[in-house]
């Protein structure tokens, strides 16, 4: 049996939860209780994830979520969907890249919290998953594994969560699509096969946190001042939100620039936001008309997926609103540019205007829009995020290239772009301006809970390491936008898994020699022009702090089932991974990481995904 796609390429496991893994060190004091307070305070809550071209959308239902007290472990649920209106909880989390879906600013007693308890919907008919090519996957095609029984997916908050009385708290929970476990896709059969067992993670916030920046919030005006108003949600949810003079405001009735003074009591508005210092919230940008109807058809907001610089267009994924329901949906969106089109990054840093900038983005950057009266051309565009990601070439003392050996260049038609031009050398320095060293070029290895590294110098060696062994190096790159040069740098780096192309087990796995791990060996090709077959010997670890996740998939043939097991327990990984008999009949895909022995490296699996037909 041929496996024709995994539910991850190489390149698409990096882009899900690169934005997240940047986790704070530090424990969370779970052992010691702490003293108990008194008094209310507020907390944001909001759920993420981050890009991903696998799927156009991947909505699931959320119904509640729970906070667990450190001191006394007693579940406080914080937050309901509205069980009169089905939609309420639904979230589409491929959406909620580089942006966070705010649920609610909700009251929650002072105190001290250790876990994030949420509950889903996990019956296949309430969830919708569309794949890159728009296909959607049909219930009976999906299987949803629930350890709980009941929904329940519980996160550790580490560290702790901290509610001061009269204060406001923020929590991200983050779901990790890109985990092992998350989302299996097969085609097996003619026939794609997804099996889903969702994880979740705490997500540490920004380091400024007026950076998070959170999707767009649409509802009814329930009170203005003149230094904000508040606004109630299709959930039910009210959200107070603060202006000042950068707040811009589009009055969809008018068809023209609006003002403060124009979003009245029971008006609709549809708002753009991101978190103050304190953790209030402000609203960036503002659309607001007598009638929900009148409001943009479609919010142009999201992933871009295609860029055509010869028309001056670029379309974006983004999420649209059915004003009679407020229910969403999503669909692709083409946005006309101009020689009037003003850019800038993160709102306040300006990239330019005109139609030159759009040189600047392509396929996975995320824009937000303001569009003109005929809601067809940006009047300014907005970039929330841009990364890149793939294989790293080199790696200098100064900045790195992402590229493709043996390839020269990506292949373009009729002037369509579908990321930066140039497979073989994309150049990004590392952003060192002085004056800014919060964004200040860091790395890390995506998954273990450190924190970033600032030593070029060890990020040099780790590189070499892996080309010294025939291995990919594969990176995600934020960048940011040098108002000095007039061009993209790189100021946060995650080294991905490397994943082994064509893997085959050649030596079975065996116990040792080191505590708490065990050694297979296998061969795999590499993914370079001149392409050669590699002996490596790999590490598996069953205890420590990133244990390796070994999962086996097993289609049976005549039943037409597909049967997974995850994670599979260490006293079975010696029967699962051997050689196998007949090779037509089943693959391994092995996903490595580079630890540090001494002078060398070793390599370590992060994931073991067995796949076996009978």
């Amino acid at each position: 049996m041929n496996i024709s796609r995994s539910f991850r390429s190489a390149l698409r496991f990096l882009g899900l939860a690169a934005l997240g893994a940047l986790v704070a060190c530090g424990g969370s004091g779970a052992g010691s209780k702490p003293a108990a307070v008194t008094g209310t305070g507020s907390l944001n809550l909001a759920v993420t994830d981050a890009p991903s071209d696998a799927w156009q959308q991947v909505s699931v239902v959320l119904k509640t979520a729970s906070l667990r007290n450190q001191a006394d472990q007693s579940w406080t649920q914080v937050w309901a969907a509205d069980p009169a209106n089905p939609a309420s909880g639904v979230v589409n989390l491929v959406d909620l890249a580089s942006v966070a879906e705010l649920l609610g600013k909700v009251p929650v007693a002072a105190g001290t919290y250790d876990r994030l308890q949420l509950t889903i919907d996990t019956t296949p008919a309430s969830m919708t998953l569309v794949d890159d090519s728009g296909a959607t996957i049909p219930a009976a095609d999906i299987t949803v594994i629930d350890p709980s029984g009941k929904g329940q997916i519980n996160v550790v908050i580490d560290p702790s969560l901290q509610v001061a009385a009269g204060a406001t708290a923020s929590l991200q929970a983050d779901f990790d699509l890109a985990h092992p476990l998350s989302i299996v896709q097969e085609t097996v059969g003619g026939v794609q096969k997804v099996v889903l067992n969702l994880q979740v993670r705490h997500k540490a916030l920004p380091t400024r946190i007026q950076d998070l920046q959170f999707a767009r919030k649409l509802g009814k005006v329930t009170a203005a001042t003149t230094t904000g108003f508040t606004l109630t949600d299709a959930r039910g949810a009210t959200f107070t939100y603060g202006v000042d003079a950068n707040t811009l405001y589009m009055d969809a009735d008018a068809k023209a620039t609006g003002t403060l003074a124009g979003l009245t009591v029971n008006a609709y508005a549809l708002v753009a936001s991101n978190l103050n210092a304190d953790g209030s919230l402000y609203a960036r940008r503002v659309w607001y008309a007598a009638d929900a109807a009148t409001l943009p058809a479609r919010t142009p907001e999201g992933l871009v997926r295609r860029v055509n610089a010869a028309a001056g267009t670029f379309t974006v994924f983004s999420k649209a609103i059915a004003a009679s329901t407020m229910r969403e949906r999503w669909g692709g969106q083409t946005v006309k540019v101009d020689a009037n089109t003003v850019w800038t990054f993160h709102t306040t840093v300006p990239m330019g205007q005109g139609t030159g900038p759009l040189a600047d983005i392509w396929r996975g950057v995320r824009v937000d829009v303001q569009l003109d009266a005929a809601g067809t051309t940006a009047t300014a565009v907005n970039v929330n995020n841009a990364h890149d990601e793939g294989y790293i070439t080199s790696v200098s003392a100064t900045g790195l290239t992402f590229g493709w050996p043996g390839r020269t260049q990506m292949p373009m038609a009729m002037g369509v772009r579908f990321g930066p031009d140039d497979e073989s050398g994309r150049n990004w320095p590392y952003y060192q301006n002085p004056a800014d060293a919060a964004h200040a070029f860091s790395w890390w290895y995506f998954g273990l809970p450190s924190s970033a590294s600032t030593v070029v110098k060890d990020l040099q060696d780790t590189a070499a390491a892996a080309t010294g062994a025939n291995l990919p190096v594969m990176g995600y790159a934020n960048l940011y936008w040098d108002t000095v040069s007039g061009g993209w740098q790189a100021y946060q780096l995650v080294l991905a898994p490397n994943a082994l192309p064509v893997a085959t087990v050649t030596r079975a796995y065996t116990d040792g020699p080191a505590a708490g791990s065990g050694t297979v060996g296998v061969t795999f090709r590499t993914p370079f022009a001149a392409a050669t077959t590699n002996p490596l010997t790999v590490t598996l670890d069953y205890a420590g702090d990133l244990q390796t996740v070994v999962e086996a998939l097993t289609w049976n043939s005549s039943t037409r089932l597909l049967t997974f097991q995850a994670p599979v327990d260490h006293a079975q990984w010696a029967a699962l991974l051997v050689p196998p008999a007949a090779p037509a009949l089943g693959a391994t895909r092995i996903w490595v990481r580079p630890v540090k022995n001494g002078a060398a490296f070793d390599w370590h699996a992060y994931n073991v995904e067995v796949f076996t037909s009978n």
